[in-house]
């Protein structure tokens, strides 16, 4: 028996050992003396006896006897040798009774490089044994700006609060994020029960991921599909569920862990796509002749400002498609209930569900995992969910006017800004209106402040009494003072409406509906293998601003000028030499800024004062969005995630 597993085990070398071979590649066992010159420079830590990951064990400490094995820790020697046979004895025992001494080894960038029990981990390997005992001293390495050591250092606060040593990213960010999605912050230490119910829920996800993986290898690891198991499906139940249960939300999410491997994984469409009759006859004679269309609020639009202009959309759709279309509201003033509710929009057979704040994003995600054939859409602007397309509006193209308005009338130079959510779309709407107002005014700056911070002082915002104009937020509810909304002005104790943008969703929503009716839905969307954000400007006439009559003939002139150069793509806000907060050039005096490099902005230009606040310290409310969504969070995105329609 043990001379024909040693047989298998060569075999298994010998395929490795070729293969690397003709790749150009060491065919042996990684050295860890070789990998880092300074090892014994460096400062160690005993981790004691613990339960190591089979899968982490890659190497020796020095080189020794590792041309006696192959990279994947299968014996090399022929059989009938000495090794083979204390290989075969070691084989039988392991099998009878267990491995019954632990190895020893270093841990390094959490990979582990065996000192003592290279034959052990080779047996432990063939009979696909999940972890080994081992003696283990932490070698920690010296910090560098590489993306594996940020995510080495990040594990290791990780492991400090867990001890959980089996879970690796390849982006950072993903163990804070881990900890967000099971209901732990950093520093927070696991209790006996909590680290078990996640080793149950992980080991079930694993093995039926792994079931599916063979097919299919992904250039992903299993703790960034994890990752993405737990953003769609949540934890709370997740140790609780059955294998089948998990195998069967695994199947239904391996498009989405298919998309996360490449490169652009998010298809930006900049305008309305023209229409074109249905290819197929069937759907084109006999398709729908109306849809229901739902839409989720998160209040009433008499006391939302952002819901009440998604309400005037539903009611151009209305207008605009007569008897072809029926609309629904729904009212959910409670998140955990917004799952519930789409699930009731889906029975109720709504052809396409617009779900109105990125709040909702988490149940849109959940919804689609059960529902796959429904169309779900959120708006939010950096959702990569292939199942639930996102819509939004290119703000920081009315941003940029108002902005160049701001600079104008202000006699301090000291303009204030007043965000809300500090999540991806806003940096660019504050840096678009940054450079608006110091085109028209070089010495201008932008102080920010939040409304969202759990100490926010709605009476007095800024502290700094030189600010003379104001960008609040963008809407008003209809029952509230609309002076203090959009841009405006203080003189003494008079405050002045200057300019406020408007928004159209109406026209995202008759094309969207367009879309379903003519069967253009698939084509409408992009590519199969990408996420769809839809992504509107003042070039689709969804977008615009309003000036009140405080606004010079002059100065209106020049910002009509420039909208409609604006509209018709021959000018560009983010063009030119533009400065981040740290002087960095974010885009050379030449070069202007992709679309992709405008959606995934996470800094701010040079004439800001002020930054991002950290999550602690936003209402409670925010942090579940800005956990999601936010700048300072985790996988942060790269432009190189995005391609777009050009603008035509």
């Amino acid at each position: 028996m043990s001379e024909d597993a040693y047989s298998k085990a060569r075999k298994q070398a010998l395929k490795v050992f070729h293969a690397r071979l003709q790749k150009g590649e060491n065919p042996y066992l990684p050295v860890l003396a070789e990998i880092e010159e300074q090892l014994n420079a460096l400062s160690r830590q005993s981790l004691g006896l613990i339960q190591v990951p089979m899968s982490k064990v890659v190497g020796t400490v020095s080189k020794g006897r590792t041309n006696a094995f192959a990279a994947n820790f299968m014996p090399l020697l022929d059989q009938g040798s000495e090794f083979s046979m204390k290989w075969n004895t070691l084989y039988n025992s392991v099998v009878e009774s267990g491995m019954r001494e632990p190895v020893k080894a270093y841990e390094y960038l959490n990979k582990y490089y065996l000192i003592e029990g290279n034959k052990r981990a080779s047996v432990m390997k063939f009979l696909d044994a999940v972890a080994i005992e081992a003696e283990v001293t932490r070698v920690i390495p010296p910090r560098k700006d590489d993306p594996e050591y940020q995510i080495y250092f990040e594990f290791l606060s990780f492991y400090s609060d867990t001890q959980i040593n089996y879970i690796w990213f390849t982006k950072p960010g993903g163990y804070a994020k881990l900890c967000a999605l099971t209901g732990h912050t950093p520093g927070e230490k696991w209790t006996a029960e909590e680290k078990s119910d996640f080793e149950a829920a992980y080991n079930r996800f694993r093995n039926a991921y792994k079931a599916r993986e063979r097919d299919r290898k992904l250039p992903i690891t299993t703790g960034d599909a994890f990752l993405i198991y737990l953003t769609a499906i949540g934890y709370a139940d997740a140790p609780k569920k059955f294998d089948r249960e998990i195998k069967g939300e695994v199947s239904a999410l391996w498009s989405e862990f298919e998309k996360n491997k490449q490169q652009e994984n998010v298809e930006l469409i900049m305008k309305p796509t023209a229409m074109k009759q249905s290819k197929n006859l069937i759907n084109a004679l006999f398709g729908p002749t109306f849809v229901k269309v739902a839409f989720l609020y998160s209040k009433e639009p008499s006391e939302s400002g952002w819901i009440y202009w998604h309400d005037l959309g539903r009611i151009n759709l209305e207008n605009a498609l007569g008897n072809q279309v029926i609309t629904d509201t729904r009212v959910c003033t409670d998140p955990s209930q917004y799952e519930a509710e789409i699930e009731k929009l889906i029975e109720e057979d709504s052809a396409l569900i617009f779900t109105t704040s990125p709040t909702m994003l988490s149940a849109c995600m959940k919804a689609s995992v059960k529902h796959p054939h429904a169309r779900i859409l959120n708006c939010s602007l950096l959702a990569s969910w292939q199942r639930v397309r996102s819509y939004y509006l290119r703000i920081y193209e009315a941003k940029f006017l108002v902005g160049m308005i701001a600079g104008a009338m202000t006699e301090t130079g000291r303009i204030g800004y007043l965000g809300d959510y500090p999540i991806f779309g806003m940096a660019s709407s504050i840096n678009a209106f940054a450079m608006g107002a110091r085109m028209v005014n070089p010495k201008a700056k932008v102080i920010l402040s939040w409304s969202t911070l759990e100490d926010f002082d709605k009476d007095h915002p800024f502290a700094d009494p030189r600010i003379d104009v104001i960008s609040s937020l963008d809407v008003s509810a209809p029952r509230h003072q609309d002076v203090e909304y959009g841009l405006y002005s203080i003189r003494g104790d008079e405050k002045r409406s200057l300019a406020i943008p408007v928004f159209d969703w109406g026209r995202i929503y008759e094309s969207l509906t367009r879309s379903v009716l003519k069967g253009n839905w698939k084509e409408d969307g992009a590519e199969a293998a990408k996420a769809v954000n839809y992504w509107w400007g003042m070039n689709s006439d969804a977008l615009d601003i309003v000036m009140s009559e405080d606004v010079t003939s002059g100065l209106r002139r020049l910002v009509e000028l420039v909208k409609a150069h604006i509209r018709e793509g021959v000018f560009w806000p983010f063009e030119g030499l533009i400065r981040d907060q740290a002087g960095v050039a974010r885009c050379p005096a030449d070069g202007r800024l992709s679309p992709a490099d405008v959606v995934s902005m996470n800094w701010l230009t040079d004439n800001v004062v002020g930054g991002f606040p950290e999550t602690s310290a936003l209402k409670p409310q925010a942090r579940a969005l800005v956990e999601l969504q936010g700048i300072r969070e985790v996988n942060t995105p790269a432009a190189n995630q995005f391609s777009w329609k050009a603008e035509e």
